[in-house]
């Protein structure tokens, strides 16, 4: 196994420790000596911990992009719908809870500026829908009429991807309490995929897709 560099290993740990502490109660000091590097080296690769939290959110974004672990050739086979629920029947909450607690707290810390335009436009960049496995999905559920046509693919898209972060970001958050609130029978996940599927489906009565 290729021995990680030492840019890697503080980003390893930053992310570790944010997800443990969050971002405000980590300590640039602590990084630095679990890594085993003074505060000097660590303060070369990355100037402040703001910039350091940044860089993190970027390999974060990057882990939560998701790709159904079906065989390409099947996947062709099916509607854009059938993608989507695909895509939903494959995500598992749990492989990605502390991904997830990140971004929570990422998005709490970062509610004014970004540490730097160059940080802004990469982190903009990773965005685009383009880029995402899901957007493809909708996008071809919109052109092949298996999804609702009075929505465009950003639009279904943004608010899929909005409200999951927004909505999962809180229950994380919130997981010890929610079961005393009248939540401790709730299926949360599923209801979540229930509710969006059966929102964005065609519903034209000459059409039928299953699932």
């Amino acid at each position: 196994m290729e021995e990680l560099s030492t840019r890697e290993r503080i980003l390893q740990e930053a992310e570790k420790q944010f997800i443990e502490r969050g971002i405000q109660n980590t300590q640039m000091k602590e990084i630095a000596e679990v890594v085993n590097i003074n505060r000097r080296t660590l303060y070369r690769y990355f100037p402040t911990k703001e910039e350091l939290a940044f860089e993190v959110e970027l390999i974060v974004m990057d882990k939560l992009q998701f790709e159904p672990d079906t065989d390409e050739s099947l996947i062709k086979e099916l509607s854009g719908y059938e993608k989507v629920k695909l895509y939903f029947d494959e995500v598992k909450l749990d492989g990605i809870r502390d991904l997830l607690k990140f971004t929570a707290e990422f998005d709490r810390y970062f509610q004014k500026e970004y540490p730097s335009a160059e940080l802004e436009k990469l982190f903009i960049s990773r965005l685009d829908p383009g880029n995402d496995k899901l957007y493809e999905y909708i996008k071809e559920g919109c052109e092949d009429g298996s999804l609702r046509k009075d929505l465009t693919a950003h639009e279904i898209f943004t608010f899929i991807s909005q409200n999951f972060l927004g909505f999962f970001q809180r229950l994380i958050i919130r997981e010890k309490h929610l079961v005393h609130e009248h939540c401790d029978n709730v299926d949360f996940q599923k209801l979540f995929r229930k509710i969006v599927l059966s929102g964005i489906k065609e519903k034209r009565k000459d059409i039928h897709f299953y699932g």
